[in-house]
């Protein structure tokens, strides 16, 4: 029989989380030996990750948010065996479930595992570490989550880009020096953003050219900003025409490397991140995930 190992995440979606745990072992035990590791501490879903590429799982279901789902990534992104892999939402984000199409309902999610359909997705390398989604360097990502249910509701997906630039407009400018494939980039900037998919804080689409399988970063450096500009970069944003923004310096590319005139942390995939100089590049349809397609 093929075999499928669970790494879940218990403290996200509360006490649902074990719930859903045995949600996932119904639907798979007739077709799999299932085994379930639960996480404890940072690092373990890497470790439980490698494992598994080790032990030549069939199937690997991560059940946790965006930061257990790059823990994975870091454990089996450049292995030489690499199981398919199922993601049952359970975070607060969830960037990467929007922006491959997965249902965040989890039980919708736990549907797909019954027949699977799957897809190639890009991982990019960053340093000796790994990412699926967003590197931004500059005001923290963070801070667009810090969003009230009232400004959700009020605002709808803008209320994370108000609160975004709120940060942005308290940031310092830092001198940036970025190499690209093609190009080359000396700016004073507020922000960059080096992004794999499409969806940023929640919002999806807003990067329009972006895809998870097509090969590229795509890159954005973000000058400075008065209170109008900042406003139209925003509505921009959520409309997914972000890259034709005055304000923006935008290209896509394979490679990237980025130094800065001070000391700068990145936040990747909405966790704190490597310090700069980066070299970053992207790796092609390197994992295989369960879509709904």
């Amino acid at each position: 029989m093929k075999q499928a190992r669970i790494i879940l995440n218990p403290s996200s979606g509360t006490e649902k989380a074990r719930t859903f745990k045995e949600q996932v072992v119904d639907v798979l035990k007739d077709r799999y030996d299932v085994f379930v590791e639960e996480t404890e501490g940072e690092g373990d879903a890497t470790r439980f990750a490698e494992n598994a590429c080790i032990d030549e799982i069939d199937l690997l279901v991560i059940m946790g948010g965006d930061g257990t789902i790059n823990e994975v990534v870091n454990g089996l992104a450049e292995m030489e065996y690499r199981p398919i892999i199922g993601i049952i939402p359970l975070g607060t984000v969830n960037n990467f479930p929007r922006a491959i199409g997965l249902p965040l309902r989890p039980k919708k999610a736990i549907e797909l595992l019954k027949e699977i359909k799957t897809k190639h997705v890009d991982v990019g390398k960053v340093n000796n570490g790994y990412f699926i989604n967003l590197i931004n360097i500059g005001a923290l990502a963070e801070a667009t989550y810090n969003v009230s249910a009232e400004q959700k509701t009020k605002f709808g997906s803008l209320a994370y880009f108000l609160e975004g630039i709120k940060t942005l407009q308290e940031e310092e400018k830092f001198s940036v020096k970025i190499e690209t494939d093609n190009e080359s980039f000396h700016e004073q900037a507020m922000l960059v953003l080096v992004a794999i998919t499409d969806t940023v804080a929640s919002i999806e689409n807003v990067i329009a050219s972006a895809d998870v399988n097509d090969g590229f970063m795509h890159l954005f450096i973000m000058r400075e900003l008065n209170p109008k500009e900042a406003l139209s970069l925003a509505r921009a944003a959520v409309r997914g025409e972000i890259e034709a923004e005055d304000q923006i310096i935008y290209c896509k590319t394979k490679k990237i490397s980025i130094t800065a005139d001070k000391k700068l942390t990145t936040n990747v995939d909405g966790d704190e991140g490597f310090e700069l100089p980066l070299e970053i590049e992207i790796l092609p349809k390197q994992l295989e995930v369960v879509v709904d397609e």
